[in-house]
């Protein structure tokens, strides 16, 4: 039960962030620093939650993996500490859950490109851009916490078939099963990223 209250302040935290976020924007001046003015019906609310989306596509399933791996990393070195020619079949099991986060990681420069944070281009963000990058940041940012998570757990059962048979051949294949759910939600991020209108 403990475990599922960290997905729980996980999702908490990431609701105040947004709302945050939305209340920063709604008391932010026309224009920040030493970007230029936009017009009066464009603020920059926009780029305040694409920021959000970065965020949220970066940091969620990077503590899924970081959870999954060291997870994972446990169990691998107590089976390498009894036989050392095993650590290579529990080597596999420990990068799984780490693939998340590099989903992650893709969306948010996907979305940081994509919305002008990393191009070096002044883009014409409405706040309704800004907020459907926030959205398409959500099915990697979600799914990908999780699976990372589940997918761990599989792992270290996969690392138990290799300690007890030296093979962890299906272990690897029931691993694969739960990764299929963050790459369905990684390519469900991408098309919803690279259909997002913004005007240069």
């Amino acid at each position: 039960m403990k475990k599922y209250r960290l997905f729980a302040l996980i999702a908490v935290f990431v609701l105040v962030f947004a709302f945050a976020g939305a209340a920063l924007a709604e008391a932010m001046p026309p224009t920040i620093g030493a970007l230029p003015a936009e017009p009066a019906d464009n603020t920059p609310k926009g780029y305040i939650w694409a920021a959000v989306a970065v965020c949220v596509a970066i940091i969620l399933p990077g503590i899924g993996s970081a959870l999954g791996v060291g997870m994972a990393g446990r169990a691998a070195a107590g089976v390498s500490a009894e036989d050392p020619e095993k650590g290579g079949s529990c080597l596999i099991f420990e990068l799984l859950p780490a693939t998340q986060g590099l989903y992650g990681f893709v969306i948010a420069i996907f979305i940081a490109v994509s919305s002008g944070i990393l191009s070096g281009t002044f883009l014409e963000l409405s706040t309704a851009s800004g907020l459907s990058f926030f959205y398409a940041s959500l099915p990697i940012g979600i799914v990908g916490l999780v699976s990372a998570y589940f997918q761990s757990r599989v792992c270290c059962a996969g690392i138990g078939i290799v300690a007890k048979q030296g093979n962890g051949g299906m272990g690897i294949t029931f691993a694969i099963m739960v990764e299929l759910y963050a790459i369905l939600a990684l390519i469900i991020s991408i098309l919803m990223v690279v259909n997002i209108p913004v005007a240069a």
